[in-house]
């Protein structure tokens, strides 16, 4: 199982899953241009995706859909809105080949956002981004998992300096909004396993975190927990810059 993260953060967000003859992309919140761009480096087009998985409606993650006609789009109800347009639901889990796909339920201000857990009967990958907190069920269901794409979005101390309204920030730090660069490691801690082996960052603000403090305090939290390091590769998902994942070189 292997994934190209071709943009995380607030100006958008796309992600590449492969396994084998298997394309799928989680989210399309940079312009069709721009997708097109980043398969073409490793060599497909948009003929090669199978389908899209959505994580919400926020345009972040939406906003290069509208050019998107003939690839069959899956997520929450009353998440997207188009004749291509699947709903799945939570905890429901379906089968795309050799692919088993478990939609997870998670807390963010908008109508059904989902995370999802990825199986291939060798390997399970974790994408979990958007969310205010993660529950008891969804960590059961993540586990022990090989790959982990979580969210890591904010040190509270920067947030709150931010010149952001307060309501803002009051929405981010809630159960709504977003995890925060301890609440990711913390989580961490309970799921990582002996089988996992990456661990990416994600959807980290470039107002009120940054890429070195994401990573420095998910290490630091992870030591003191005394979570095996040694064989584990802890990366930062970028903004505009793609990185790939769930190869072993």
């Amino acid at each position: 199982m292997k994934f190209y993260i071709f943009a995380s953060g607030s100006k958008g967000n796309a992600t590449l899953l492969t396994d084998g003859a298997v394309h799928i992309l989680i989210d399309l919140g940079i312009s069709k241009k721009q997708l097109v761009e980043h398969l073409a480096k490793l060599d497909l087009s948009l003929d090669d995706l199978d389908f899209i998985l959505l994580t919400h409606e926020h345009t972040d993650h939406t906003k290069g859909l509208e050019n998107i006609n003939n690839i069959d789009i899956y997520g929450g109800e009353n998440t997207y809105f188009a004749n291509n347009y699947h709903v799945i639901k939570p905890y429901q889990p379906f089968r795309f080949r050799q692919l088993s796909i478990t939609p997870i339920a998670l807390s963010h201000d908008a109508h059904n956002p989902l995370g999802f857990i990825f199986k291939n009967g060798k390997e399970k990958l974790v994408y979990i981004t958007d969310t205010g907190f993660i529950s008891e069920k969804n960590m059961q269901l993540a586990k022990n998992a090989d790959y982990f794409i979580i969210e890591s979005n904010h040190n509270r101390e920067m947030l709150l300096k931010t010149h952001r309204p307060t309501y803002v920030k009051d929405r981010i730090m809630s159960e709504f909004g977003h995890l925060s660069n301890e609440d990711c490691a913390l989580y961490l801690s309970e799921m990582i396993g002996r089988n996992t082996k990456q661990v990416y960052l994600a959807h980290i603000s470039m107002e009120a975190n940054t890429y070195e403090l994401a990573k420095e305090t998910c290490v630091a939290f992870l030591k003191k927990r005394r979570v095996a390091l040694d064989h584990l590769l802890i990366t930062v998902a970028k903004q505009f810059s793609a990185c790939k994942g769930g190869y072993e070189d």
